[in-house]
């Protein structure tokens, strides 16, 4: 299996073409807690913030592509209890992979989706309550390594042969399951820019 994939990697950096992506987006995230009763409380709201990726994206065939990435998050929550309002503001940093096919629409036009999967850690979070800020980072549920499962479209635009520009949105869950959790599920939307070798 780790032979494959490296032989995956070497092949996508010698052998076939290679872009560097850059976008920038933003997080319309979900926060999907569990308590220890089993249920998920609804005053939480889905609340935006901030999205910053640079990727690597090489081809492996005449049709897959394979991408390897660092990206920032922000996943930010809002509500209330009682009417006593509560918002969470979280940053992450973590690297990112996906694979999947490209589709050539014609006049320099691509579709591609991929399957993603990442890997991120909490670098500053804090919790509004109460008038007062609660540091996250000694949170179990927000500062242990968070990973990340999904898939994305993007539709892109070869401007020249070697600049491109893309629209992309991407789903994301982490998939948590126990008796006490808290499972992040943000929406994705950014533009971006794609230089060729």
């Amino acid at each position: 299996m780790r032979i494959g994939i490296l032989f995956l990697f070497f092949l996508s950096t010698s052998s076939f073409a290679q872009s560097y992506k850059l976008a920038v987006g933003s997080n319309i995230t979900s926060y999907v807690f569990t308590n220890s009763a089993g249920s998920n409380p609804t005053f939480l709201r889905p609340a935006s913030g901030l999205h910053f990726a640079l990727s690597r994206e090489s081809s492996i065939s005449k049709v897959f592509l394979l991408d390897f990435g660092i990206q920032y998050n922000q996943f930010n929550n809002v509500g209330d209890v009682q009417n006593i309002p509560i918002s969470y503001s979280t940053d992450f940093i973590g690297l990112q992979g996906g694979v999947g096919p490209r589709l050539k629409l014609g006049n320099g036009i691509t579709l591609t989706t991929k399957l993603n999967a990442s890997v991120s850690k909490l670098v500053n979070g804090n919790q509004f309550l109460l008038n007062q800020y609660i540091d996250l980072s000694g949170d179990d549920q927000f500062n242990s390594l968070r990973t990340m499962l999904g898939y994305s479209f993007e539709l892109s635009k070869q401007v020249n042969p070697q600049v491109g520009v893309f629209v992309k949105y991407q789903y994301s869950d982490t998939y948590n399951f126990g008796n006490s959790t808290l499972n992040f599920i943000p929406s994705t939307f950014s533009l971006g820019l794609s230089l060729s070798k």
